[in-house]
């Protein structure tokens, strides 16, 4: 193909990129719930690591046919996926257009990726998984989960004060078109390392390129294993090169050796800027004939190998030492987190949850929130009940409908409306009811399932009792329960969910009938 054609192709993988990232924004921002849910499973169904967790637990059609299509694409193309449907891996492209547009100087050179490091990365994010931790995985590497944690945390946030702004502005000239949404603000340390992730990705982008794809993203390589069997492939031909250097100025993944003449095609994540770039039209895709590894004249950068062996080698033995892990989680506080209807249990959902925060967007009453360290050092942010916030609302399965990988299983209203997620515990002597002599009845006028009701307590005065066999954890309790700082009733979690009683229907009175020739009324 002429250089003109692949300048297109270029240009059509820059749209298709750039519809994907914004239909990924936007199901991240969708405070208003306007998504479509079918659309957002079609296309979660499309990222590799939580599709692969969703098919190993619950299986389905969507998710095999994701990954079939991942696959497929990676074996023909090779890791087009990095250059297309991840949006964590375009944003890194935006982030390095804007800093080349400060600094048209700015050229990449050949630097072969430290694929030890990076399949290192892989082999003890798998094992952590197996141990029952979705750290790193999930929690810190996984690409789509990091996207969606940084648009929850900044994106959002932003988008839901503006609207706020316009909606106040126009309710004052009566006009009610937009309405105001609640905003709920990350803890102190999960920004934090929201920030220090996000400056250190643009650091990373504008100066190496994709060196976190190639060197620390689990998906980048589990795909750069696949693309070794990829059946196409990029190649120099080397007896129309000329060595001019184009390609290897830039290519983002630093993987093109011009002097030697060969590309580094696990490296490769298919951005077309070295086809578009040749001069000569020398780069091609061609049949793969021999495993694909570089001459031994590339030459290294030992200091950088160095770099992240000492801090990574440490690192790894650290997180897989004897006794860190136990059941999902390090739990660094005593009362455990409530999570979700559809986690199953604590240790269910800790070990596969990879903290995109796409549950915590799509909650309609915001009870899901980011946690920090609550589940401990392998389940940072992964979202919990926060009944301060809010309590989740007895006829929603939102969060189960959208998880992406599993740890939410999909469950039907009537099988969620029976899910019993925590026990509640009423504190008596905490109630204002025994301690300041007053009538309150906000947590039973709550109570979905009446587990929480009232009987005589003195003075004519009623006192809250609670019916564990009815209680499914919702929180509406705790969340109406006007004692601060200290709820006098609140909900301790079920480390395995359980199943409540179904709560009995009052039969309705029937009338009584009226004497014989006067009117029922």
């Amino acid at each position: 193909m002429t250089r003109s054609v692949w300048r297109r192709i270029k240009e059509l993988r820059i749209v298709i990129s750039l519809v994907f990232f914004t239909l990924f924004t936007l199901m991240f921002v969708d405070a208003w719930h306007f998504f479509p849910k079918r659309a957002a499973s079609a296309l979660l169904s499309l990222q590799l690591v939580p599709t692969l967790l969703k098919f190993s637990t619950i299986g389905g059609v969507a998710a095999a046919s994701g990954l079939a299509l991942v696959v497929v694409m990676t074996l023909l193309f090779g890791r087009v996926y990095c250059s297309t449907i991840c949006p964590l891996g375009v944003l890194q492209d935006i982030m390095f257009r804007i800093a080349r547009k400060m600094n048209k100087r700015k050229r990449f050179r050949y630097n072969r990726a430290p694929q030890w490091l990076h399949y290192s990365v892989l082999a003890v994010s798998v094992f952590l998984m197996l141990t029952g931790s979705s750290m790193l995985i999930g929690d810190l590497l996984e690409p789509f989960s990091n996207y969606g944690r940084l648009v929850n945390a900044f994106a959002l946030p932003s988008l839901v004060l503006t609207n706020n702004a316009i909606a106040d502005i126009l309710g004052r000239f009566e006009v009610f078109f937009l309405y105001n949404v609640p905003l709920h603000l990350e803890g102190l340390g999960a920004m934090s390392l929201g920030i220090l992730f996000l400056l250190t990705l643009g650091f990373l982008s504008v100066t190496e390129g994709r060196l976190f794809c190639n060197t620390f993203c689990p998906t980048g390589a589990i795909l750069s294993l696949m693309s070794r069997l990829s059946l196409t492939r990029l190649a120099i031909a080397r007896d129309i090169c000329n060595n001019c250097g184009a390609c290897d100025k830039v290519c983002k993944a630093e993987c093109i050796n011009s002097k030697s003449k060969a590309i580094d095609f696990s490296a490769c994540v298919g951005c077309f800027n070295c086809v578009s770039a040749c001069p000569e039209e020398a780069i091609r895709y061609e049949r793969r004939r021999v495993p694909d590894f570089l001459p031994s004249e590339g030459k290294f950068d030992k200091g950088r190998r160095e770099f992240f062996r000492n801090v990574t080698v440490p690192t790894a033995t650290f997180l897989i030492a004897p006794g860190l892990v136990q059941g999902g989680s390090v739990l660094l506080n005593e009362a455990k987190p409530v999570t979700p209807p559809g986690s199953l249990s604590l240790s269910h959902f800790t070990s596969i949850c990879t903290a995109c925060h796409l549950c915590v967007t799509s909650c309609p009453t915001g009870v899901l929130q980011p946690s920090f360290m609550e589940f401990g050092l392998s389940g940072m942010f992964q979202p919990k009940m926060d009944y301060s916030v809010n309590y989740c609302n007895y006829d929603c399965v939102i969060c189960g409908e959208v998880c992406p990988t599993g740890a939410i299983v999909p469950l039907d209203v009537p099988t969620k409306k029976l899910v019993q997620i925590g026990k509640t515990t009423f504190e008596k002597d905490d109630c204002v009811v025994v301690s300041k002599k007053k009538d309150c009845a906000a947590c039973s006028e709550h109570c979905p399932t009446k587990a929480v009701h009232t009987i005589p307590y003195e003075n004519g005065l009623m006192l809250p009792e609670v019916d564990d066999g009815l209680c499914i954890g919702c929180g509406a309790c705790e969340h109406a329960c006007p004692v601060t700082p200290k709820k006098a009733i609140f909900v301790n979690a079920n480390e395995i969910h359980q199943k409540a009683r179904k709560p009995k229907v009052e039969k309705a009175k029937e009338p009584v009938p009226a004497a014989s020739g006067d009117f029922p009324f």
